[in-house]
């Protein structure tokens, strides 16, 4: 049954399948949860036969124990980041589509300042957003792009390892946790001693990451991390807030000091097209910028982003304002994914005319 859910998860172009004991698998197409037709309950056996269909004797072994697993499985011509756990009713499974096909810079129309961001040679770069809001994404284009223009030597430190890359003109190893290295923080150790040019780190969960990542920016490393938040100031807010009170003063100075900029983002329905398309929020480290995040004033960067324009900056309010005026998507739905609904409303208004937003 899983490999026929599989093959339909891609042929139907879905960001998910979910399998779940007592339920029939449903699928998430462009954001939506979607029941399959005509399937039937999964059953205990079902679930049975999928685990030892795609583990092998230690992560079934693991899985048993922990009664939780995320590992990447590869089928035909997609790549799966597999999330198992059990919960009252039995097991649990999430498979989250990752295409072998790489994308570039132009293909999930990245704005220029933040392309730029991936020639700089040291110093760290966030991608946040959401859950599901196509950060890993992000992150392999910028690999791509690295992989592709420079000579460099590239480490990755995921849990699981989500897209993979084959050398081009760099030079990549790619480490997951648990099983290349037993955490974040050996696996970032680790880069630090493999004449690494580039890290890229999977997710920032403790504050060991994030001082090893500082080291990594520290000791002259181009470092990608991703973090979950909806605002760039959210996300250099929980970068800090991972320390003690007592150090953020210290956190601050050392981030503001190697911080390149800041990618968040966010998955919209495309208007009158499948898919969804994201909408990008571009924090550059300017000297004002850098200034206001080692005097532990981050909050007053939002005006900056409002009024960035000619330094690269943009909000997402703005952005998603600029994808409903250019037809990309839907008035409506630019509301539903603002920050601040009231300023993406007068804004459409402003440039559309008041009958351009409802």
């Amino acid at each position: 049954m899983i490999f026929e859910l599989l093959n339909l998860c891609v042929e139907k172009g879905a960001s998910d399948l979910h399998f779940k004991v007592g339920y029939p698998p449903i699928l998430r197409i462009d954001g939506t949860m979607r029941p399959i037709k005509d399937m039937p309950v999964v059953s205990f056996n079902d679930f049975e036969v999928m685990l030892e269909a795609i583990l092998d004797d230690l992560q079934l072994v693991n899985f048993l124990k922990h009664r939780k697993l995320d590992l990447g499985y590869s089928f035909l011509n997609a790549r799966f980041r597999v999330n198992l756990f059990n919960d009252m009713h039995g097991g649990n499974a999430v498979y989250r589509v990752i295409p072998f096909k790489h994308l570039s810079f132009a293909d999930i129309e990245l704005p220029m300042s933040g392309r730029r961001m991936a020639d700089r040679p040291k110093g760290i770069i966030l991608v946040t957003g959401a859950t599901g809001a196509g950060k890993s994404t992000t992150l392999s284009t910028f690999i791509t792009h690295i992989n592709t223009t420079y000579h460099r030597t590239v480490v990755t430190v995921e849990d699981p390892i989500e897209y993979l890359f084959e050398d081009e003109m760099s030079l990549i190893s790619q480490r997951q946790v648990g099983v290349d290295c037993q955490t974040f923080e050996e696996g970032i150790r680790g880069a630090l001693q493999m004449d690494c040019d580039v890290l890229m780190v999977g997710e920032l969960r403790n504050a060991d990451a994030v001082e090893m990542t500082l080291l990594a920016a520290e000791s002259g490393k181009l470092v990608f991390a991703t973090l979950h938040s909806n605002t760039a100031i959210q996300a250099i807010d929980r970068f800090v807030n991972l320390f003690p009170q007592t150090l953020h003063a210290q956190v601050l100075g050392r981030l503001g000091s190697h911080l390149i900029g800041v990618v968040t983002q966010t998955l919209v329905p495309r208007k009158n097209a499948r898919g969804r398309i994201a909408a990008f929020e571009i924090l550059i480290n300017t000297s004002a910028v850098r200034g206001l995040v080692n005097e532990n004033r981050v909050h007053l960067i939002s005006s900056y982003l409002e009024s960035g324009s000619s330094t690269g900056m943009v909000s997402l309010d703005n952005s998603l304002v600029d994808l409903a005026l250019s037809g990309k998507i839907e008035k409506n739905d630019a509301l539903l994914a603002a920050n601040n609904k009231a300023y993406v409303k007068r804004k459409i208004e402003e440039r559309d005319g008041p009958g351009g937003a409802v």
